[in-house]
């Protein structure tokens, strides 16, 4: 078997770092992808939540609305 030169040697450590340096880059990005799709979920829920949360405060305003109405009209009807 031939001996291996320097150059040989090098080469082989030069590519293996490029090696692992992708597959850090491909996990990297893995990672990424999967923390994007995770943020756009929660973003998502969290409109959802909002807008029950705002939904359920309108019927209380509009609860509390027709109270003030009905409650003005019987002081009206008492004043005469």
């Amino acid at each position: 078997m031939a001996r291996k030169t320097r150059l040989t040697i090098t080469a082989e450590r030069m590519g293996a770092a490029a090696g692992r340096a992708r597959r850090r880059a491909r996990k990297v990005g893995t990672a990424a992808r999967v923390a994007a799709k995770e943020l756009r979920r929660l973003r998502s829920e969290a409109q959802r939540s909002a807008s029950k949360e705002l939904r359920a405060l309108r019927k209380r305003l509009d609860k509390l609305k027709r109270d003030l109405e009905k409650a003005s009209r019987r002081i009206r009807r008492s004043l005469r």
